[in-house]
């Protein structure tokens, strides 16, 4: 995919994500569309879109709503990391694989900016943060789902694929008759 088109996705995201997703929010919690392209752009596509419009847009987005500018965007980065190294060992092709990086991605990234927000003395308790967690698992999760619905035909060429006969050569021969 080429940067301008991952650029523009990830420009609408954050648009999205800072207007009307708000009020799409389940017990006011509203999603957190960037960091769900970061996990899919990382995972996968072989690029690093994910990695360089993460921070773009998690610096961005550090300008225009946080107190601290970079947490964001380094949270995004490490998220971004870890899904590169998920994509070693899990298959693209799996809507179970997408759930597991979206939830690990998801528990990262919250786990990284409470940690770096509690060492520079700000944030919230632990247990407010695991209550959010639980809503946005789900809704990442979803999100995630949808997100590689939409991009896994660009990604992933031959879907029929997937099954290998297992016979001989000469019965794979009559077959192809």
């Amino acid at each position: 995919m080429r940067y301008k088109y991952s650029f523009f996705i990830f420009f609408i995201g954050f648009l999205l994500q800072s207007t009307v997703i708000n009020y799409f929010g389940i017990f006011h919690i509203a999603p957190n569309l960037v960091l769900c392209l970061v996990i899919i752009f990382s995972f996968l596509f072989e690029s690093y879109h994910g990695m360089i419009f993460g921070m773009i847009f998690g610096f961005v987005s550090d300008v225009c709503f946080a107190e601290i500018i970079g947490v964001a965007s380094l949270s995004y980065l490490i998220v971004a990391l870890l899904c590169f190294e998920l994509k070693r060992y899990l298959y693209k092709d799996s809507v179970v694989s997408i759930l597991i990086v979206s939830s690990a991605g998801t528990i990262s990234y919250a786990l990284i900016y409470w940690g770096i927000m509690q060492l520079l003395g700000m944030g919230y308790e632990f247990l407010a943060i695991a209550k959010m967690e639980a809503v946005l698992l789900v809704y990442h999760g979803i999100i995630s789902w949808l997100m590689y619905l939409l991009m896994s035909r660009r990604v992933i060429k031959h879907h029929s694929d997937r099954y290998i006969y297992r016979g001989s050569l000469q019965e794979a021969r009559s077959l192809n008759k």
